[in-house]
């Protein structure tokens, strides 16, 4: 030996200091100690157990044998020799048990999955479906017993063997996870029993952290620590659980409302969709907007005790408003989706940039077609107020602004967020009725556009510019477009061109598309024949089959708030109509528009408030205006159908909410009037207004609300992003390809960080000349890892005889061998001489030991490398 000065007792002191340390003794004293910390810990999640997953499980055998394999796999770890292989071996006994009855396993799995499953989302449904006559108690006994056997050596070995920390506390909690994250009960014996063990091993592990040396600190100094800490949370707990209900403090409602819904959002996230999950935790936080609708994830439906819009009008509504927040246009996988602007369908090449370059839009059809055949029907005026920042605008149907900017033909947004005016149409309850028992006329136009807005126009829709007589199909006489109010005058014509010619069929041709689905083909047969035989065309037949629709789900299915949720590996219609047979009003919206399409209706899913009789009539006066506060309670989803020549109207589906805008089904049916046509008269003599092209003219030129309707967007979106925020093609993928890249980026980012962090603080510490004993006993730490790495073990002989075995081990190997030489007796010159090193002799060791390190780094495999630089951190 060498550099270093051994005073001549130093062998008679470390024998002394090792038999203290091996004393059988003290040793055994520490192992009770920690016996009791595994007590703590298997104990805890036993309860956890028979809590959470225990509704299957036989408690009088369950327990008993828990019991008996705590007390085995303890036993295992007091003896002297041998203890390590002997529970590897019971370990490999339990999971050969596991295979050998690995159906009964599976089937226990099941058993006790469908009761977290149904505790946590309050229904009677199954996850997974269990044949009759299974033995379910055996099977989740059995699963039971085998995972407690499993934790009872984990949690010995672990906390008596070999203390470790992360590996024990991690599964004891991932054992209460379910009940912490889905709001099932725990015990509080349950839960004090866990918390005491992972204090407790914190304690126990908290030496080593700080960097104490095993010389210094003792195992039962630790063992002591840890279960005094472990008895001090639980009384803190227990004191706590006892009092807590005497007094506290009360969240505001507001705190309480948000934090409900950003629970709500997180346990719906989902890694497989986690644009929609993070798109869905923005909306809850208040800062987006969720463009997807997914079905099924809410078990409940919570109402809040809140207002969320505030309107003011003029004059109250005639009949019920629909205040629409979100059209569904796609369905799949159980999820409602806004259109892609790349869509290929009937006239989408007509539709699309008609849509994207001129202020022409199907949501103003109903109002402009109204006042255009019903002039005398009136219009009020509406403000709306959100109450939340949830990212989504409200529209009442058959109404107009010109304070927002239309998106696509469902969507818009406004120039203030905070507040916007709509104008709509008075619609009589008997709306639909009444358009049901009509047909649209057709008029003929004269195509001698001589304007060239309107022939740009025109020529987008394939309408010739030759002179010739141009038909369109409406719900208007030629004599009702020149007495049109003079708002809407110069609006109604490209309206009605665009719906005539092209969007009449784009939405026939979209709107009933279905995904093929045996699930949903199901469906479909299990209707009524009379359903299943219809093929409605006229706007009367296809009113009369949406009335049936409604009947026949009313028949399948019964309204409730909490109709549990639905399974992922089951369609959200099926499952709803066809098993558990109970939904609320997104069921059946979800049903009835798909039951549409599918007898050929064109038909969207929506979302919003509705706004009845009960809120109207609860409004205030403020300033000669009414005053409405819509209720939380008044959230809606509801079916939307389109109706030839006059545009998008809801049709209510759900049981009881048959609201004053439609009549009962039963309401006496009116013969339809044959269709007939005429031709708009252009002449001076004829018209006391503007031709059809000037007003068509005054559309395409202006942007006020009282000119034009048609007219070029300054806000035009062509060629940008699609208002749902979906992005087609390649740059989709592109994107999921980006997400994915910029998670392993971080991952990555985050273990190269984590490496230098530990390298930066190893290089910190063994350079510490204020604090050299800190230094020197972290090196000897070092020392020993490394040693290990190399298939050395420190065998409890004397330190000076193991350094002497290091160096001859390490020469044999080809590594350097100076660090033992240098640590060795560097440490226990510091411990017996009270010789603190020299800042020379500091440095010269931590080199050593560096330099012993980089060439064990050289000398290993890749996969050891990565292990040993990024797992171990010991380069």
């Amino acid at each position: 030996m060498k550099k270093t000065h051994v005073p001549c007792s130093l062998k008679i002191e470390e024998e002394a200091v090792r038999y203290d340390l091996d004393n059988p003794t003290k040793r055994n004293t520490a192992k009770l100690l920690q016996l009791f910390l595994t007590a703590l810990g298997y104990f805890g999640s036993v309860l956890v157990i028979c809590d959470l997953y225990g509704t299957n499980i036989r408690k009088g055998i369950f327990l008993p044998l828990a019991v008996g394999g705590f007390l085995l796999a303890s036993l295992l770890q007091f003896l002297p020799k041998h203890s390590g292989k002997l529970t590897l071996g019971f370990v490999l006994v339990l999971l050969g048990m596991s295979a050998l009855f690995s159906k009964q396993v599976v089937l226990g799995f099941h058993a006790i999955f469908n009761v977290v499953y149904q505790t946590a989302h309050n229904t009677n449904i199954a996850y997974f479906q269990i044949a009759k006559g299974a033995n379910i108690t055996f099977a989740a006994t059995l699963t039971g017993t085998l995972v407690a056997e499993l934790l009872a050596f984990l949690f010995a070995f672990f906390t008596i063997r070999k203390p470790h920390f992360t590996l024990p506390t991690a599964v004891s909690f991932l054992l209460a996870e379910p009940g912490l994250y889905l709001g099932i009960p725990v015990s509080v014996p349950a839960m004090g029993l866990l918390l005491a063990y992972w204090g407790g091993m914190l304690a126990l592990r908290f030496p080593a952290l700080w960097g104490r040396e095993k010389i210094r600190c003792t195992q039962r100094t630790s063992a002591i620590g840890g279960s005094l800490t472990a008895l001090l949370i639980l009384l803190v707990y227990g004191a706590v659980s006892l009092t807590g209900t005497w007094q506290g403090y009360s969240r505001p409602e507001s705190d309480k409302l948000r934090r409900q819904e950003i629970s709500e959002s997180l346990a719906d996230f989902d890694i497989q969709n986690l644009p929609q999950s993070i798109r869905k935790i923005a909306a809850a936080i208040g800062i987006g907007n969720n463009q997807t609708v997914t079905l099924g994830n809410t078990a409940k439906q919570r109402i809040y005790d809140r207002t969320d819009l505030k309107l003011t009008l003029d004059d109250l509504p005639e009949s019920t408003m629909y205040l629409k927040s979100y059209t569904g246009s796609t369905y799949g996988k159980n999820c409602w989706d806004t259109l892609a602007s790349d869509t290929e369908a009937v006239n989408s090449d007509m539709v699309f940039p008609i849509l994207e370059s001129y202020d022409c839009n199907p949501q103003n059809f109903p109002f402009l077609f109204q006042q255009t055949s019903e002039p005398d029907s009136g219009t009020y005026h509406c403000t709306i107020t959100p109450q939340r920042r949830d990212g989504r605008y409200y529209q009442p149907y058959a109404a107009f602004s010109s304070d927002v900017s239309y998106l696509e033909d469902v969507d818009f947004r406004p120039k203030n967020r905070d507040s916007y005016d709509w104008t709509a149409a008075q619609l009589p309850p008997e709306i639909l009725s009444v358009l049901s028992q009509q047909e649209p006329t057709s008029i003929s136009f004269n195509s001698s556009w001589s304007n060239d807005a309107v022939r740009s126009f025109m020529d987008i829709l394939h309408v010739p510019s030759n002179g010739s007589d141009v038909t369109i199909s409406t719900r208007f006489s030629a004599n009702q477009i020149a007495t049109v109010p003079d708002g809407v005058r110069g609006k109604v014509i490209p309206a009605a061109f665009l719906e005539s010619v092209a969007y009449r069929d784009f939405a026939a041709d979209v709107y009933t598309r279905l995904p093929e689905s045996e699930a949903l083909d199901a469906v479909y047969a299990a209707m009524p024949e009379s359903l299943q035989n219809a093929h409605p065309q006229t706007t009367q037949e296809r009113y009369a089959a949406l009335c049936e629709i409604r009947a026949w789900l009313s028949e399948q299915a019964e309204y409730d708030l909490a109709p549990g949720k639905t399974p992922r590996n089951r369609d959200y219609v099926n499952f709803f109509l066809l098993e558990n047979h109970k939904g609320y009003c997104m069921h059946f919206a979800t049903a009835g528009t798909i039951l549409a399409r599918h007898l050929g209706i064109p038909a969207r899913y929506c979302e919003g408030y509705l706004v009845d009789s009960e809120v109207l009539n609860s409004a205030s006066i403020r300033d000669g205006r009414y005053v409405v506060n819509v209720p939380n309670k008044k959230a809606h989803a509801w079916c939307e159908f389109y109706i030839d020549g006059y545009g998008w109207l809801p049709f209510e589906m759900t049981p009881g909410y048959t609201a004053e805008l439609q009549p009962d089904s039963d309401t006496e049916e009116v013969p339809s009037e044959p269709s007939t046509e005429t031709t708009v008269d252009t002449t001076p003599e004829n018209n006391t207004s503007a031709t059809p092209e000037e007003m068509t003219s005054a559309a395409l030129t202006s942007t006020e609300i009282s000119g034009s309707m048609a007219a070029p967007k300054d806000n035009t979106i062509a060629g940008s992003k699609p208002a749902d925020g979906s992005i087609p093609g390649f740059a989709a993928v592109a994107v999921r390809l980006l997400i994915w890249a910029i998670c392993i980026g971080l991952f990555i980012g985050a273990a190269v960080l984590l490496r230098l962090l530990h390298v930066r603080y190893r290089q910190n510490v063994f350079l510490d000349t204020r604090h050299p004993r800190q230094a020197v006993h972290a090196m000897y730490r070092y020392l020993f890892r490394l040693l290990r790495w190399t298939g050395l073990r420190f065998r409890q002989e004397p330190l000076l005889e193991f350094c002497e075995k290091a160096v001859q081990h390490l020469r044999q190997q080809k590594l350097p061998a100076t660090a033992p030489e240098q640590i060795i007796p560097m440490i226990l010159a510091m411990e017996f001489g009270k010789q603190d090193p020299e800042m020379a002799e500091q440095r010269q060791a931590a080199a050593e030991a560096s330099a012993l390190a980089d060439a064990i780094f050289k000398r290993c495999n890749p996969l050891k490398r990565f292990c040993m630089k990024y797992l171990l951190h010991l380069i």
